[in-house]
């Protein structure tokens, strides 16, 4: 009430616009630091300013909102998956400070294993990025860049968050600082967020998380470079609501239950940086890193069978090592022109172990499979300033892929190895000769390579009917069109991309005959399916004073090919947004004010199957309010105070494609305070 009452009491200069205050910013995501509005990319970005406001407390809850993001949940409240331009999360690419999260054994696409509070910015870079980024780079990248050090010998930082609707807290304590050059930071943040309340305001059972994350970083950095290392460690224990947890066996229905009790990473990085301009070799960067994910998965299902209920029960355990380095330089041969080369190695080593009960059996069965991937990437990309206003950009990337199941007791499963290699290019041309204003076109390849679990491995999760893997997989591929304008002046903020794509062999299961099974048939995968997608993602806003009424908004129409049929009822919406009024206030030289009244929007998403039966997932509009205030001392240091209402319509809503029982949570207020100091 006392935010509020400033908000509307309150008279200063205007504020900048967001989307003024976005182009402005320095960012990465042609591997070279530019602003917001020279990359040729379509491009959002989330800021530590946009951070701090923020309620969320997993990276998806906090891109949700961006143009062309969408979340997807397989049933884990704290585990969810972004997808780009209605990509599945497969083929979107997570990386962290340059160094990709990767997951061998999933469909479902990297997990989101890091701490908001730690991230300095996120950078959405939509549609094919492969040239730069390599596999999964289909949808687009989520490149998270953490914080580094700080200005004085000793800073710090303390934030604490409440949310009534899960009765969760968040802690994040801080220490940093530099001094002659030598910079540090010290963080560690817990997450204990409680099951989720309706809209009724009864409890969703199954739907608590918790999460731990250490991060501790040194470096030295002065005006030509910058070499530093950290190590990060983050740990999380995510219940899994299935739906069937209470299903009645007496009824003939099957009971299933999911637990992920861990899901962790690990990782150690090295860096160092050369900037040397108006030379030659303008920049020189190399990353050299270790990671660890490891996750503990447990899916146990009971059905009646006569007298006697039939079980299965499996344990699963994933133990993923990456070791890789990234080099890249920088050649400034003129004013005018820019290479950028590079060299990208990473290897997978992936322990798997499985303890499986099948229906019927007596005894667990106990294997082991041991399979690496590794790749080697070489890239090089020219920026050319042609007639004065054209920027033309043209790359290639290509990558030699090989892949090896080492050994196993796995029934079913042999060793062997295989290698496939990919060629990627895109081209782009960017027009900056009309004042305020960005025009941008490109044309761009992406493609993802088949992970260890399709080539070799198989999988059981979700069902006893096995998924056999295909040693034979080609890689997925895909081909982006686009044309896209940026301004930004009298007021006026917007930025618009028309899109259009065309993908082929995604990889799929088919059903075959096995006889070795209990049903007499497995599933297979497969290179069958294919997309075209066509889109519109825009966002506009107007200042007025120190109000900016805005609309975020995605239009996408996907054409799905299974191989037997088409449809373009594919289970995701076709339409969402947010949308609504900001204001945006500076008070004096030390107190500035936000406030956010808002919609999220999705329209209803509709599947249709084989026999052309199609279901429902129900569109929703929920309405938002966030408030915050910044107070900024003389000496630099800040008190920060914040607070959401979220769903204040009390809908009961699901996202599109999640779980039947993992509703989102009903009305309720997220506090947050912090303090730099």
């Amino acid at each position: 009430m006392f935010l509020c009452a400033l908000f509307v009491s309150a008279y200063a200069m205007a504020a900048e616009t967001t989307q003024l205050k976005q182009n402005e910013v320095l960012v990465t995501a042609t591997r070279t630091e530019k602003k917001a509005a020279e990359v040729p990319m379509t491009l959002s970005v989330v800021t530590d300013e946009d951070i701090s406001k923020s309620g969320a407390v997993t990276l998806a809850d906090l891109l949700r909102d961006i143009p062309g993001v969408q979340l997807s949940s397989t049933g884990s409240a704290g585990i969810f998956r972004l997808s780009l331009r209605g990509e599945s999360a497969a083929r979107t690419l997570i990386m962290i400070d340059g160094v990709k999260i990767s997951e061998q054994k999933s469909m479902d696409g990297a997990p989101l294993l890091v701490d908001i509070n730690s991230i300095e910015r996120v950078e959405v870079i939509k549609g094919p990025a492969s040239v730069l980024y390599g596999s999964e780079a289909i949808g687009g990248v989520i490149n998270v860049i953490t914080k580094k050090g700080g200005t004085r010998a000793i800073q710090g930082s303390f934030t604490t968050m409440y949310d009534t609707g899960t009765e969760g807290t968040s802690n994040t304590l801080s220490l940093y600082g530099g001094h002659k050059g030598f910079y540090y930071r010290m963080e560690a943040t817990s997450v204990d967020q409680g099951d989720r309340r309706d809209s009724d305001g009864d409890k969703v059972d199954n739907t608590k998380f918790e999460s731990t994350n250490y991060r501790a970083l040194v470096g030295f950095k002065n005006k030509k470079y910058d070499i530093g290392v950290e190590h990060t460690q983050y740990r999380s224990d995510n219940e899994v609501k299935t739906g069937y947890e209470d299903a009645d066996l007496s009824a003939g229905d099957m009971k299933m239950e999911m637990d992920l009790p861990d899901w962790d990473r690990d990782k150690t990085q090295a860096y160092f940086e050369m900037n040397n301009e108006g030379s030659l070799l303008s920049r020189l960067r190399v990353d050299a890193y270790t990671q660890n994910t490891y996750k503990k998965f447990i899916n146990n299902m009971y059905m009646k069978m006569g007298p006697t209920t039939a079980t299965y029960l499996s344990t699963t355990k994933n133990d993923l090592d990456s070791v890789g380095f990234n080099a890249q330089a920088n050649f400034s041969f003129t004013d005018s022109n820019l290479l950028i080369a590079g060299v990208e190695y990473m290897k997978d080593d992936l322990e798997a172990k499985e303890n499986i009960l099948n229906f019927m059996a007596t005894t667990p069965v106990d294997s082991t499979s041991d399979a690496n991937q590794s790749s080697w990437s070489f890239f090089a990309q020219d920026e050319q300033v042609i007639a004065q206003n054209f920027v033309l950009t043209g790359g290639l990337r290509y990558t030699k892929t090989e892949t090896e199941l080492e050994s196993t007791t796995k029934a079913g499963q042999t060793p062997g190895s295989s290698d496939t290699d990919s060629t990627v290019g895109s081209i782009s041309l960017m027009y900056n000769g009309i004042k305020n204003t960005v025009f941008r076109a490109q044309v761009a390849t992406g493609y993802r390579t088949p992970n260890l679990q399709q080539l070799y491995m198989g999988t059981t999760h979700g069902s006893s009917t096995p998924t056999k893997s295909n040693k034979d997989l080609d890689s997925e591929t895909s081909t982006n069109y686009e044309v896209g304008v940026r301004y930004a002046g009298s007021g006026l903020d917007a930025d618009l991309a028309l899109f259009y794509s065309k993908a082929k062999d995604y990889i799929t299961t088919v059903k075959v005959a096995d006889p070795t099974t209990t049903s007499g048939f497995a599933n297979l995968y497969t290179n069958v399916n294919e997309a075209t997608t066509k889109g519109l993602e825009m966002t506009i806003g107007y200042t007025i004073a120190d109000f900016r009424p805005y609309v975020e908004a995605t239009l996408i129409k996907r054409d799905f090919d299974y191989g037997t049929y088409s449809t373009t009822k594919v289970g995701s919406p076709e339409k969402y947004a947010k949308y609504g009024v900001e204001y945006d206030k500076t008070i004096g030289k030390n107190l500035s004010l936000n406030a956010d009244l808002y919609v999220r929007y999705a329209e209803t998403a509709e599947t249709e199957d084989s026999a052309g039966d199609i279901t429902e997932d129900s569109g929703y509009s929920t309405y938002n309010l966030s408030v915050s205030g910044v107070y900024t001392f003389d000496s630099g240091r800040r008190f920060l105070l914040s607070a959401e209402a979220l769903n204040l319509n009390d809908e009961d809503y699901y996202l599109a494609g999640a779980t039947e029982a993992l509703v989102e949570p009903g009305r309720h207020y997220v506090l947050k305070a912090g303090i730099e100091f």
